[in-house]
């Protein structure tokens, strides 16, 4: 029986008071349920164009609405904030997606009639909000001028499938999310007992303590769950401005580039798509901040909150004059920050004067490997996966409110340097560089993996050591392969008629390595509590024991292992930094 805290552990968030300045209103949709919202005015008198934010998370309390409504109001917009169906004080079902492209639809028609509007509607917000931008995106309404989403993408929450038919590993929050934010009305915050399983027994007993299930939860083990995404299709066909923040240390980048992806090889989007990457991770908080404090928590600090909304909403600013007044210059194509350096704008993405990097991965079981420029002989790598005794998330914490793998990942910000001496852990370093090397554009990790197991996952982590020893994220990515189980004694010819090819798609990130460190990668196989544990073939929630296993890893001129890295330098500059 699994210990579940009891109903003193939860929070349950109530909608909290009208912030000062908004106007309560209720708008009905095509099927007559009432959703509320908050007016804010620019001007009694005066026609203007309106932002619209839909929200999941309480329309006046989730964090500071009524600051980010008064700063679009001081740059002459009107705003209305409305929590989305099911949610908060808005009436009909609480059911995730679902109903956003006709509701977002309806209340974009909505504001286009009233006096007040002059016609022209924009969107704003971060994950599920900016979620609603683009399924309402989907919906072709003529008033929606342009939207600025925020950290998310259309498959928010659901899986994300690779060109090649492999999937990306389940983080944490995406079941959990069903389970705590799409529960009834109102927000659930509190501890999960994670180390107990399966999974899935374990929700239930928090729906039973805290009185109420999920129907979204339930229907989440259903096949065709991830149905509820807006189809690409429907995001190609309608071409409006669109800025698309994406954050280098996001839980959600993998769905933010899919979309950004396919909307940039249709010739309708062109000159409609524009970007800005940031340094931050899926709460906002940026890479120089790491590790952070009390200074830093914006939850928990008034003065922090005002410097996190400021980063928010002013870059969407000159966006929205252009596109929604035809004021100003807007925004370039490209706008993306390099760590804690500064920022560079560029016309595409990659920079046009980025040049492709390979390294060969080489190495054995018994020291650390090697990132270098020439092709190994052929070897192989082989790791125990045990499934009692996880590799850890870099930071794990129950605490947090978005859930067990904290969406929050600079806030430890710990040294992973020591991971690679665990057993589990292949560990690969570069020479260290003469000068410094910028990282711009995708990080790449491809192979063959064999395995004893039936369903294996790949994480991959590139660090940044500094001359004394310490390293630090750069990027990270995973996948999750089927492959053809071989026994772990398995010699070279088994292994390269069984092994599956492989992608890792590590991240896109924009970094300055420093003249003196080295790039460090590793290569693993869980990270708890953060990611899913891979169940053998079956879902990761039913499990009660994680299935334990051996990885072979092949290196090799032809067909082995190797690490692609976009960087801003000239062939010479890359052989003078390496040599």
């Amino acid at each position: 029986m699994n210990n579940i805290p009891d109903q003193k552990s939860y929070i349950r968030a109530q909608p909290q008071p009208v912030p000062e300045g908004a106007q309560t209103i209720q708008i009905a949709m095509r099927d007559g349920v009432e959703l509320a919202a908050d007016l804010y005015r620019a001007d009694l008198d005066i026609p203007a164009a309106t932002i619209l934010i839909r929200t999941p998370y309480d329309k006046g309390g989730f964090p500071g609405m009524g600051k980010i409504a008064r700063l679009f109001v001081a740059h002459g917009y009107n705003v209305v904030i409305q929590d989305v169906r099911g949610r908060f004080r808005s009436g009909g079902a609480t059911e995730y997606m679902i109903h956003e492209p006709d509701d977002g639809y309806d209340t974009i028609d909505w504001i286009a009639k009233q006096p007040w509007s002059d016609g022209s509607v924009g969107m704003w917000g971060t994950s599920y909000i900016g979620f609603t931008q683009i399924a309402a995106l989907s919906s072709d309404h003529p008033a929606l001028k342009c939207i600025a989403p925020r950290l998310t993408g259309s498959n928010l929450g659901l899986p994300v499938i690779a060109p090649d038919g492999s999937e990306d590993v389940e983080h944490v929050v995406n079941r959990w999310y069903f389970g705590q934010c799409y529960n009834d009305n109102f927000l659930y915050i509190g501890r999960l007992p994670w180390h107990q399983r399966p999974w899935k027994k374990m929700m239930e007993g928090f729906f039973e303590t805290v009185g109420q299930w999920s129907a979204d939860f339930e229907k989440s083990f259903e096949k065709d769950f991830p149905s509820r995404a807006p189809s690409l299709a429907s995001l190609i066909a309608n071409p409006i401005p669109t800025l698309f923040t994406v954050g280098y240390y996001d839980l959600c980048a993998p769905a933010a580039w899919q979309d950004i992806e396919a909307l940039s090889a249709a010739p309708a989007w062109a000159g409609k798509l524009f970007l800005r990457l940031e340094a931050v991770d899926h709460e906002g908080y940026n890479v120089e901040q790491a590790p952070f404090g009390p200074e830093d928590w914006y939850t928990h600090n008034p003065v922090a909150l005002e410097k996190f909304i400021r980063r928010a909403v002013d870059p969407t600013i000159p966006f929205y004059n252009r596109h929604l007044r035809g004021l100003g210059e807007g925004v370039p194509p490209v706008q993306y920050e390099i760590g804690r350096t500064g920022w560079k704008a560029s016309e595409a993405w990659p920079p046009a004067h980025t040049r492709r990097v390979r390294f060969y991965l080489s190495g054995n079981n018994d020291a650390q490997g090697l990132l270098g420029e020439t092709p190994p002989e052929r070897d192989f790598a082989r790791w125990r996966h045990d499934g009692e005794n996880l590799v850890p998330s870099i930071a794990a914490s129950a605490e947090q409110p978005c859930g067990p793998g904290s969406t929050t990942v600079l806030m430890a910000w710990p040294d992973l340097a020591p991971l690679g001496d665990r057993p589990d852990v292949l560990a690969f370093g570069s020479k260290p560089v003469a000068d410094d090397l910028l990282i711009t554009g995708a990080v790449t990790l491809k192979g063959r993996l064999a395995s004893t197991l039936e369903s294996a996952d790949i994480f991959a982590r590139l660090l940044d050591q500094a001359p004394d020893g310490t390293a630090h994220l750069i990027t990270r990515g995973q996948v999750r392969l089927k492959t053809r189980p071989v026994s772990k004694t398995a010699d070279g010819g088994v292994i390269q008629e069984h092994a599956t090819p492989f992608t890792v798609t590590v991240g896109q990130t924009a970094y300055k390595l420093p003249a003196g460190h080295r790039l460090l990668l590793h290569i693993f196989s869980s990270d708890f509590p953060e990611y899913t544990a891979n169940g053998g073939g079956v879902d990761p929630w039913l499990i009660e024991d994680v299935p334990s296993g051996t990885h072979i890893l092949e290196f090799g001129p032809a067909t082995g292992a190797i690490l692609d890295i976009d960087v801003a330098a000239s062939p010479e500059a890359v052989r003078a930094a390496f040599a």
